[in-house]
């Protein structure tokens, strides 16, 4: 059977029209599961070298929202995230995160993850580990998925 490329076109611009396309056009789910993990490796990478291209990581966008675990660590488009991580790596202690639990789930080009496990805080005298859990968005930009929202939260939990 033989398709015009009218008919192709016109098959195309239907989808486009029905709202299908976005989820025919996306990378397959694994390949885009697989790209949300990265972005969250990226993340607790730059975050441990206190590596202030992390904001780069964050959607460029006035909406964009980071909100921390502890009260008052909220941040708003990148201005704010970038005055949030210029304070943050001001203080004396180094934080990163080791994941226990990684959920990833994606519909075209939105992405929501949830994490669980420790925050780790390093300063010269040890380390102390938290219970933490995070919550996240992302959205594809420029070949790589990008933090649209990201909150995180100290549970009750015990650290195991």
């Amino acid at each position: 059977m033989a398709f015009s490329t009218r008919s192709l076109a016109t098959g195309a611009a239907l989808l486009m029209v029905l709202g299908l396309g976005p989820q025919i056009l996306a990378p397959p789910r694994s390949i885009a599961e697989r790209g949300v993990r990265l972005a969250l490796i990226r993340l607790n990478g730059l975050l441990s070298r206190r590596d202030l291209s992390i904001v780069d990581e964050f959607v460029h966008a006035a909406d964009t929202l980071l909100i921390g675990a502890n009260p008052g660590e909220r941040a708003r488009g990148l201005a704010e995230i970038e005055a949030y991580y210029e304070q943050l790596f001001a203080q004396a202690e180094a934080f990163s995160f080791a994941w226990r639990e990684v959920d990833v789930a994606v519909r075209g080009d939105v992405a929501w993850i949830h994490a669980e496990g420790q925050l780790i805080c390093k300063t010269d005298s040890g380390e102390e580990r938290r219970p933490y859990r995070l919550a996240g968005v992302l959205e594809p930009h420029g070949g790589d998925w990008k933090w649209r929202l990201f909150q995180g939260s100290q549970t009750t939990e015990t650290a195991s």
